[in-house]
């Protein structure tokens, strides 16, 4: 049986169901696809040994798109499926390449055209690999462009072009994991958009060796869900997780200039931290009032980074944590 005709077996099974139901007094459970379209990149990095998943869309993103664990992460996407997602890592996990777990598992599926999936591995010798499907009932403007380490996925959109402006992203950026799979998404936005708008996202890395680990695997986590800047939303929400609760990653470390020590001081002049001149030279006054806000504000404490003549470094995803957060969100001197 071709794909669409599988499709519309799928959605007349809906149908019907939901029609039982109202007979039965239970309500109406229809399946309304006009909201279905999303953007995503899944990628791993065989460097921090972490693979994750970035999606945004206009539904609510967090409990449906995004699947992972430290050494799989899957996008399930236009019609999504937890089970499908959850036997395509199982089925990987048990030594398949992600593109033959992939099709093994939408085999077995009658909905599997109106389905889009990227999936990545990392394997014990560091070797990344990557399994993507687009159906073809799935939505105008769809697009797939897989890389190396990644795979970017979309349908529902105002241009299809999307999909290789993230994956442009993505390659061009810099810094960690989650940094880099933010820029793809950030890359997007340039050349199109979900048609209805994007009001949901969500952004996760995972990963079994990091100093979390013990505590969550999850190395990344952020979403927001009913906003209409979803993707700055997002952002500060990835900046408080990674500034707050992970542990620094050298890759995300930035130059200070005078003008962001003079903002940081005032930061923390405003929480009672920092005493001492408001210029954009660091002092020792500053580098002690870091230290202090990070004791009553931050999981995993880090200092600033002397350089050559004067240049000195921080880590990115901290200090845009304490520039951005919001009024009462942070913990002041006692």
């Amino acid at each position: 049986m071709k794909h669409i005709s599988r499709s519309i077996l799928l959605l007349s099974m809906l149908l019907v169901a939901a029609s039982a139901s109202a007979e039965g007094g239970m309500g109406t459970p229809t399946l309304n696809l006009n909201v279905l379209g999303t953007r995503s990149i899944v990628a791993c990095d065989a460097a921090t040994q972490s693979c994750g998943v970035a999606v945004i869309s206009f539904p609510v993103t967090s409990s449906t798109v995004p699947h992972g664990r430290p050494r799989v992460a899957v996008a399930s996407q236009m019609l999504p499926s937890t089970d499908e997602a959850q036997a395509i890592m199982d089925r990987v996990e048990s030594g398949e390449t992600p593109q033959a777990a992939l099709t093994a598992v939408l085999a077995a599926d009658p909905g599997a055209a109106m389905r889009q999936v990227g999936v990545v591995s990392l394997d014990s010798h560091g070797t990344v690999r990557v399994g993507q499907f687009t159906g073809d009932a799935s939505w105008t403007q769809r697009c797939a462009v897989a890389g190396a380490t990644y795979a970017v996925q979309a349908a529902g959109q105002t241009n299809a072009a999307i999909c290789q402006a993230m994956a442009e992203g993505f390659t061009r950026a810099s810094g960690s994991l989650a940094m880099r799979l933010m820029a793809a998404l950030k890359a997007g936005i340039g050349v199109g958009r979900d048609t209805r708008g994007e009001r949901s996202a969500t952004l996760r890395v995972w990963s079994a060796v990091s100093p979390l680990s013990a505590v969550t695997p999850l190395l990344a986590d952020a979403s927001v869900s009913g906003k209409a800047n979803a993707l700055a939303a997002l952002e500060e929400e990835l900046y408080r997780y990674l500034g707050q609760v992970a542990p620094a990653d050298p890759a995300d470390q930035v130059t200070l200039d005078d003008s962001t020590i003079r903002s940081l001081k005032h930061e923390l002049r405003d929480l009672d931290y920092y005493h001492g001149s408001m210029d954009g030279r660091w002092n020792d006054n500053l580098e002690d009032a870091l230290t202090a806000f990070q004791a009553s504000n931050v999981l995993f404490p880090r200092a600033s980074i002397p350089e050559y003549r004067g240049v000195r470094k921080i880590d990115g995803p901290l200090l845009q944590f304490i520039l951005r957060a919001a009024p009462g969100t942070l913990v002041p001197a006692p």
